[in-house]
């Protein structure tokens, strides 16, 4: 903790980028192509112009397979290499958009029947994104597809538009936080928003989504949690994913701290879920919560499900 109260003053989530490095055993060559995968047969691969015999590439998806190969480019003819394979390692995977703080993808994590996982590259969540820089609006739509800005900070704010590009889809909500009667997700006064968020997600057209409130931690993981849990992720996933938030500057940019966050408002949270209904699973839990008391549709839930959980190769 800070002198300030504040828990940091940095953004430490950032893992070390993959880094690639090769011998070339002709001489003579001119520049590189790195190329790299997520398919055997390098179809859809991202190409890289190296210089230099080495690169280092960030934001790699979480606990994936990766091919990758290098052709060296000579005044007269290009040689590639064989194709190589590496896979990441099973950590939250952090991305960087310039200008914003908190960001990560919510994706990667493994269904509780070890059989599913939630697709990467579909939901981001991040603090407020105002400060976004140039390079920060090219990394957002170019990197990583932004199609829909959904700001969970209601009348905090006067914008109309997505900070990030006017062209993009645009939705303001005065979201609920936690579970509490005043303002959680059992407060009338919020369900309604709650019901609008989820809906967001229950449309397919609306993919890849950016969802952020001001911190980016209680409104933001709120909504996360429901959408992760009810698409079968479990407890200790969940509870590891919000608690990223406190590796950055933004999520830590009050007097909050992981012990009454975590040990009280998101077990508050998950408590009231879990117990929603009789079953044991918490997935489950969750659908009952948004069917029973907020009127999400099955076809609305089933879409949700369809459109992020992936069956495990």
């Amino acid at each position: 903790e800070c002198s300030d109260g504040k828990y940091n003053h940095s953004d430490m989530y950032f893992p070390i980028p993959a880094a690639f490095g090769w011998e070339n055993t002709q001489d003579g060559a001119l520049y590189y192509t790195f190329e790299i995968s997520r398919n055997g047969d390098m179809s859809g691969a991202s190409e890289y112009f190296c210089p230099e015999t080495n690169i280092e590439i960030a934001d790699l998806f979480m606990g994936t397979d990766y091919y990758y190969r290098i052709t060296a480019h000579y005044g007269d003819k290009d040689v590639k290499s064989r194709i190589f394979n590496i896979k990441t390692d099973y950590l939250p995977r952090t991305i960087t958009i310039d200008g914003v703080s908190n960001t990560r993808d919510i994706g990667g994590y493994y269904t509780e029947d070890g059989n599913h996982r939630i697709k990467q590259g579909m939901i981001y969540r991040s603090g407020f994104v105002d400060n976004i820089t140039e390079l920060g609006k090219k990394q957002a739509l170019g990197t990583y597809g932004i199609n829909f800005d959904l700001d969970l900070r209601g009348a905090e704010t006067s914008i109309t538009s997505s900070p990030i590009s006017d062209d993009i889809g645009y939705q303001r909500e005065n979201a609920p936080y936690y579970a509490s009667e005043a303002s959680g997700i059992i407060s009338p006064e919020y369900k309604e928003a709650l019901i609008n968020e989820i809906k967001v997600f229950a449309n397919p057209e609306n993919y890849p989504i950016l969802v952020h409130c001001s911190l980016g931690r209680d409104r933001t993981g709120t909504i996360c949690f429901l959408i992760n849990g009810l698409c079968g992720v479990g407890e200790n996933d969940l509870f590891m994913d919000y608690e990223m938030s406190f590796f950055s500057i933004v999520g830590s940019d009050d007097t909050g701290t992981p012990a009454t966050k975590v040990g009280r408002d998101l077990q508050s949270l998950y408590d009231y879920v879990a117990g929603y209904s009789e079953s044991e699973v918490l997935s489950e839990d969750i659908e009952a919560f948004m069917t029973e008391y907020l009127g999400i549709t099955d076809e609305e839930i089933a879409s949700i499900r369809s459109t992020l959980i992936e069956e495990v190769a």
